[in-house]
C-alpha cells in the first residue's frame, strides 16, 4: 500500500539523487523511476526510488 503522507516531489527526489529536476522527469519518462500524477503534479513513491538506487548501484558494481 502507498504511503500517501510520504510521496515526494520532483524537487524531493533530485535532492536526494544530486540532481536537477529535469533529470528526474527524464528518469519518469524513459520509465526508470515509476511516478503518478496527482492534481497535475507527479509524485513519487519513497519506495521505488529505493529501488531506482539499489539498480543502479548494482549496475555499478558490474
Amino acid at each position: 500500500m502507498i504511503d500517501l503522507e510520504q510521496l515526494l516531489t520532483s524537487k524531493e527526489v533530485a535532492e536526494t539523487l544530486q540532481c536537477t529536476p529535469k533529470h528526474v522527469n527524464t528518469l519518469r519518462k524513459s520509465g526508470d523511476l515509476p511516478a503518478m500524477a496527482i492534481g497535475g503534479m507527479w509524485r513519487y513513491d519513497p519506495r521505488d526510488l529505493r529501488q531506482y538506487v539499489e539498480r543502479q548501484r548494482r549496475a555499478g558494481a558490474q
